[in-house]
């Protein structure tokens, strides 16, 4: 099988190239700014594209010339910069996936993955978020991931596209640089295993429902190896962490690791502002459960804190 990964020097997109290198599948990678240390044990194995989501022609070329098969479209500007130029978001989220998905229409290029996030929904969630739960995004993240979901949909049952999507909650895992509303959650167990102190932007009792990034790329290759009849619901939430911890609950089962562990509060009162409109503290993947048998194989922080110390003394050159 030919694969296309968009975005796949990411942190997702990495896992993925090196699970379908392992089955003998033919890998593309497509990245406006690959990551080389990311995937420095499989350059050799996989072709690597420098091509940029927004421009048609750049897409529709590494589809048709490579003959792909299937597209696991992980390429996206994240939250924190979508916010801070949403016209460039618009332009790589939305614009981005709408050209995936002409190219696979146009060179049938079999089933898409469209990893859309928690942050599509909003105002007037409640606690807990189904995934027929209305959507009202307050970031411009979440509002072209909610678009580009619906256009998916269209593109499935209008043109016949087997496309599927599904929400990931935040994810979380070693090496990431960009800060935003829910990176505390990685960065209290990176910083202290790393030896370093960390100030936690949020409050103690702040909630995030997570996931640890090993999670997001097996919840992402499991739903593109699902039989097409299996597919009801199209768009799923995915979850991981349960239940939803606070960021004390990180802090102590951190501390339990890392004994000398330095971790303070000082909340940003910006994201603590983001936090009085999100209030999603359980996040109900029941249908993704039913229909292609989801089940997270780091359910809980103390599994997901032992495996990211791992990476980090085994891989220090992918998470420098």
């Amino acid at each position: 099988m030919n694969v296309l990964i968009t975005g796949g020097t990411g942190f997702i997109g990495a896992l993925l190239a090196r699970t379908h290198v392992r089955r003998g599948d033919g890998v593309v990678i497509f990245d406006v700014s690959p990551n080389m240390n990311r995937i420095d044990d499989i350059r050799n194995d996989v072709s690597i594209i420098q091509g940029n989501l927004a421009f048609a022609s750049e897409v529709n070329n590494v589809v048709r010339d490579n003959r792909i098969e299937r597209i696991l479209h992980l390429g996206s500007m994240l939250s924190a910069p979508s916010d801070a130029k949403p016209w460039a978001s618009f332009q790589a989220n939305v614009i981005g996936t709408v050209n995936v998905l002409e190219a696979a229409r146009m060179f049938d290029a079999g089933t898409v993955v469209f990893p859309s996030t928690i942050a599509t929904f909003g105002l007037d969630t409640g606690k807990v978020a189904y995934d027929a739960t209305v959507q009202h995004p307050t970031t411009m993240y979440g509002c072209g991931k909610a678009y580009c979901e619906n256009l998916g949909r269209f593109y499935r049952t209008r043109f016949g596209v087997d496309f599927r999507g599904i929400r990931l909650p935040s994810v979380i895992g070693p090496g990431a640089k960009v800060r935003h509303v829910s990176q505390y959650n990685a960065w209290m167990m990176e910083y202290p295993l790393r030896g370093m102190p960390f100030e936690c932007f949020v409050t103690e009792d702040t909630r995030m429902p997570t996931m640890y990034f090993k999670d997001a790329a097996n919840a992402v290759d499991a739903i593109a190896s699902t039989p097409s009849d299996h597919i009801k619901t199209v768009n799923y939430n995915v979850g991981g962490i349960t239940p939803t911890t606070s960021a004390r609950d990180i802090e102590q089962v951190v501390r339990r690791h890392v004994p000398d562990a330095v971790i303070t509060y000082v909340p940003d009162p910006a994201i603590m502002a983001y936090y009085k409109t999100f209030t999603i503290e359980t996040f109900d993947d029941s249908r993704a459960r039913k229909e292609w048998g989801w089940c997270p194989a780091y359910p809980d922080i103390d599994t997901v804190l032992l495996d990211f110390k791992a990476e980090l003394d085994e891989h220090p050159d992918w998470y420098a």
